[in-house]
């Protein structure tokens, strides 16, 4: 639910900046939650947001602990949502791709997402999933090479996916900043593996 314009009842109301210090977000951050309906607010008549201590507690509360495999299956369904809307179709490397390659992208990525979560979701069979996520990255080179991109244009591309699911962990899940660090940190690990992979395809003579 989005911030709502409205006469507040009698609590606790805190400025923007009071309320991002309360968190421990920068303002950007409490704004996309507040647009999204991860915390509420309301709009004073001079178009100012305020928001309740005691929602933010909530808030706090929820996200101190988080469980992986919440936290990895929030971020498979916010990137998927952000790829239907995000995805520019006068993209170089999107241009370049016929339907089929297109589809044969789009189940690729589905298969690093899911290799994602698992790994994520940590585990004795993390390095299966890592391994299946190496597997997929050298599936995207090949489709991506075998359409004549260059590595830059499929580089490009995996950017694209890596920079969605970089804004589902920042901007749509209402994770302390502890625990976003903590799962970017993992994110850039996965995928780095998986780019190396991709562009491997790319130094081989064809």
């Amino acid at each position: 639910m989005k911030a709502k314009a409205g006469k507040p009842m009698a609590r606790r109301w805190l400025t923007l900046g009071e309320a991002r210090r309360v968190l421990g977000v920068d303002a950007s951050t409490l704004r996309a939650w507040a647009d999204a309906g991860r915390v509420k607010a309301f709009r004073t008549p001079g178009g100012h947001r305020r928001f309740a201590r005691e929602d933010l507690q909530v808030l706090l509360q929820r996200s101190r602990a988080p469980r992986p495999v919440q936290v990895a299956r929030q971020i498979h369904r916010q990137g998927r949502t952000l790829a239907r809307a995000r995805t520019d179709p006068a993209a170089s490397w999107y241009v370049a791709l016929d339907e089929a390659a297109r589809t044969s992208v789009g189940q690729t990525c589905r298969t690093l997402m899911n290799s994602l979560v698992g790994y994520l979701t940590g585990g004795a069979r993390r390095r299966l999933h890592l391994r299946a996520g190496e597997q997929a990255g050298r599936r995207l080179g090949a489709v991506l090479a075998a359409r004549r991109l260059t590595a830059a244009q499929a580089a490009e591309a995996f950017l694209h996916f890596r920079g969605l699911i970089s804004e589902a962990v920042t901007t749509r899940l209402a994770l302390a900043p502890e625990h976003q660090l903590r799962a970017l940190r993992q994110i850039d690990t996965f995928l780095g593996r998986v780019l190396v992979r991709m562009l491997e395809v790319f130094a081989q003579p064809r």
